[in-house]
C-alpha cells in the first residue's frame, strides 16, 4: 500500500515538473520571438528618436528662457536695455535653423510670444525680490550662475543635431 502511494504521489509532481517546465519554455520562446520582431525593433528606434528629438528640444527651450533671464538682469540691474543673450540665440536659430528665437517661442513655448515674455520677467523679477535684489543676487552668484547655465546651453545647442519640425 505504501508503495502505491509514494507511487501515485510521484506521478503528479513529475506532471507538475513537465508542465512547469512546458509553460517556462513557452513563456522564454514568446518572449524571444517578440524581441526579435522587425516591429518591437522600429518601435524602439522610434521611442530612443522621439525621446532625444524632446531632450533636444528642452535644450532650446532652457536656452532661450535663459537668454531671457540674463536680458532681464541686465536691464534691471545694469541698465542695459539690448538684448545681447537673446540676439545671440536668435542669430543661432536663424543661421542654423532659418528659425527666429521669437518664432520658436512661438511654435514650442507658448504661442503668444508677448505674454511669455511677460511671464518670464514677472518670474524673473519675483525671484529676484525674494533674492533681496540685484546687490544681493549678485553677491550669492545667483547671476554667474545663470551666465554659465546659458554658455553652457548655447555651445551645447551649436553642437545639437536638433532641427525644427514642420507643423
Amino acid at each position: 500500500m505504501f508503495a502505491n502511494k509514494s507511487k501515485h504521489n510521484a506521478q503528479p509532481s513529475s506532471s507538475r515538473s513537465l508542465l512547469t517546465i512546458f509553460i517556462a519554455t513557452l513563456f522564454l520562446y514568446s518572449n524571444i520571438s517578440l524581441a526579435e520582431t522587425p516591429t518591437t525593433q522600429t518601435d524602439t528606434q522610434v521611442n530612443k528618436t522621439e525621446s532625444l528629438q524632446n531632450a533636444e528640444q528642452e535644450l532650446h527651450t532652457s536656452l532661450v528662457l535663459t537668454a531671457l533671464k540674463l536680458d532681464f538682469y541686465n536691464r534691471r540691474c545694469r541698465g542695459i536695455s539690448v538684448a545681447k543673450n537673446f540676439n545671440k540665440v536668435n542669430r543661432l536659430y536663424i543661421t542654423k535653423y532659418s528659425l527666429t528665437a521669437n518664432n520658436f517661442i512661438k511654435d514650442y513655448i507658448n504661442n503668444d510670444v508677448r505674454k511669455e515674455k511677460a511671464s518670464q520677467e514677472r518670474d524673473f523679477k519675483k525671484t529676484l525680490n525674494s533674492l533681496g535684489g540685484c546687490a544681493k543676487a549678485k553677491q550669492k552668484d545667483w547671476i554667474k550662475k545663470i551666465h554659465d547655465q546659458f554658455k553652457t546651453t548655447l555651445e551645447q545647442a551649436q553642437q545639437s543635431a536638433w532641427f525644427p519640425e514642420e507643423n
